[in-house]
């Protein structure tokens, strides 16, 4: 027979739960799905650059000022984006592209913009994110190297028929794709495919060398009903590849790990941002190439793409209303969604004795009209300008 603990206890830790999700600030509702959230926008102007949408993530190379986008189309994009259960392969985009804008040339955008054609590849690509590894020039006279990683959600294929397969029932056949160019070239040559089970919804690489790279899984699953829970619970991971093969590095569960970044100062530290989770997670990479988690920084908004300036200060591209970003999603041409910009740095003030180790700065705030929806914020110290591209959006650049 239940105690009376059993009739009582029930209740009090449904109540519980309830208020922690339902609730004011520190709730999952206000905090990550935006409920009740007030929005203060900041002041600033913003340029669209129409002649890049659906730009989900991009790389600044900051000595040259040359800023690198994985871009598609938003037709595309509303067919076929795998991290939001769309799926239709015969409106998949087969013109996706990388860019490369010069932001410190003068002139008009589209004569500021170079398409990147891939060779020595002969397969489909359907980008996500990007991240780039530098390799030195060998003189003054030389350009560097770069190393460029993207992941590449790619059309499920019957290995034996050769014929497409349905990706609402199977999913992505997602892969990460090797990349050399030198900088501000207009080609880039194929080095390899990453392939392997550990690569399951892959959506952001994060260089670690020349042949290997950190990256997250942002669902548990590639499809079915049970994948809305990775909004709710930690179900998902952040794994490691490099030439031997790819692996879990953090089993986690994690809550949708998104946009992970290097750190710009620590060689084996990396970022890890969650959409369905008010926090930043620092992980430090070990001899045995897997992930420890070393810190959490609560930022208090579900966050997409993290980038990381010269100083190694955190720039998040946040999502303060996820009711109105959904729809965005499903109508990226007539709805608007609000975007925020943090600023995380480590903190140098007295406080930093007493525990606060970090500094939360909000310095972009829009109500979707400048820019809608962005899923990556990079800033640029040397323009003192940030960028902002987003998966189902317009482009822009705006002076703060």
């Amino acid at each position: 027979m239940p105690s009376l603990l059993t009739y009582v206890g029930i209740p009090i830790a449904l109540a519980a739960l309830a208020y922690q999700f339902l609730s004011g600030p520190g709730s999952r509702a206000h905090d990550v799905f935006g409920l009740g959230r007030a929005l203060n926008y900041t002041s600033h102007t913003c340029t669209p650059i129409p002649e890049l949408e659906a730009c989900e993530d991009m790389y600044l190379h900051h000595a040259s000022g040359l800023l690198y986008l994985a871009c598609s189309d938003i037709k595309g994009r509303l067919a076929w984006t795998p991290a939001v259960d769309q799926l239709d392969v015969t409106g998949r985009p087969n013109t996706d592209y990388l860019a490369i804008l010069d932001t410190r040339a003068s002139g008009p955008f589209a004569s500021r913009i170079t398409k990147i054609k891939p060779v020595s590849f002969t397969g489909t690509l359907n980008v996500h994110g990007i991240s780039v590894f530098e390799i030195p020039a060998q003189s003054s006279e030389l350009k560097p190297t770069l190393r460029i990683f993207l992941n590449n959600h790619r059309p499920p294929i019957d290995p034996v028929t050769k014929t497409v397969l349905d990706a609402t029932k199977v999913g992505a056949n997602s892969t990460f794709e090797l990349f050399e160019t030198t900088l501000g070239e207009a080609r880039m040559r194929h080095i390899r495919t990453y392939v392997g089970d550990a690569i399951r919804t892959p959506n952001r690489p994060a260089a670690v060398g020349p042949d290997s790279f950190v990256f997250t899984n942002d669902h548990a699953t590639k499809v079915g009903v049970t994948r809305v829970l990775d909004l709710l619970f930690p179900r998902s991971d952040v794994g490691f590849c490099d030439k031997s093969g790819c692996k879990i590095a953090a089993p986690g569960p994690y809550t949708y790990p998104n946009g992970v970044v290097r750190s710009s100062k620590y060689p084996n530290r990396f970022y890890v941002p969650t959409t369905a989770d008010p926090n930043i997670r620092v992980f430090e990479l070990q001899a045995d190439n897997t992930l420890s988690l070393i810190d959490v920084i609560h930022i208090g908004y579900p966050t997409d793409n993290l980038t990381v300036d010269e100083e190694d200060n955190i720039y998040a591209a946040c999502f303060p209303n996820v009711p109105k970003l959904l729809a965005k999603f499903k109508d990226p041409y007539n709805k608007h969604s609000p975007t925020t910009v943090l600023k995380i740095s480590k903190n140098q003030g007295h406080d930093k004795f007493f525990g606060k180790k970090w500094n939360v700065e909000k310095i972009f705030e829009d109500e979707g009209t400048g820019m809608s929806g962005a899923t990556t914020a990079m800033w640029d110290q040397a323009n003192k300008l940030l960028w902002l591209s987003g998966v189902s959006s317009i482009s822009a650049v705006c002076k703060l």
